[in-house]
């Protein structure tokens, strides 16, 4: 009985560690594919800003994809690539801080093999309505990377100490 949990404990540690080491490999670089569009963002403003985009797909049941692309600093730039195979929108968003949204712009793809080019130069908000549903749907988005950031690092955490407890070497006491 005692083999036979050892072994099963050996199972779930090497297939978690070979889980999250294909799940990371996987976040880790663009998601690069066929129908993929080159987004090449400019900050052109004095401060850093925080960017997200919203890819909107033209089915309402596949839902909307939202990616965040990091601080840009001013001057600095980054690029995205879209899969725009069920999409032909996409909005930008620039945030200062955690929640004031500075910038906001929708943007068409016309041609699916051009790659766009997003110069942001001034603080504008293109659609009043649209910006604050991209705020709900961004909102959503950071929630569920938080609890999915927490629920990672808990795994982590039971898959170290399974695997230190798996491989500490027990030593016998001779009592006298």
């Amino acid at each position: 009985m005692a083999i036979s949990i050892k072994i099963l404990r050996w199972v779930i540690t090497i297939g978690g560690i070979a889980f999250f080491s294909w799940w990371f490999f996987k976040k880790s670089f663009p998601r690069l594919t066929d129908n993929s569009l080159s987004v090449q963002i400019i900050n052109n403003l004095q401060q850093p800003i925080d960017f997200y985009t919203v890819r909107i797909n033209k089915s309402p049941e596949a839902g909307d994809v939202v990616n965040h692309l990091g601080t840009i600093r001013s001057g600095y730039y980054r690029i995205e690539y879209f899969n725009v195979k069920n999409s032909d929108e996409y909005w930008l968003m620039g945030f200062i801080g955690k929640k004031k949204l500075v910038y906001f712009s929708q943007h068409a793809v016309v041609n699916k093999n051009e790659d766009q080019l997003v110069e942001v130069r001034n603080y504008i908000n293109q659609s009043q309505r649209l910006s604050d549903l991209g705020i709900k749907k961004v909102n959503v988005y950071v929630n569920d990377t938080v609890t999915e950031a927490i629920w990672i690092t808990l795994d982590f955490l039971l898959i170290f100490l399974n695997l230190v407890l798996l491989l500490r070497k027990r030593t016998l006491r001779v009592e006298h």
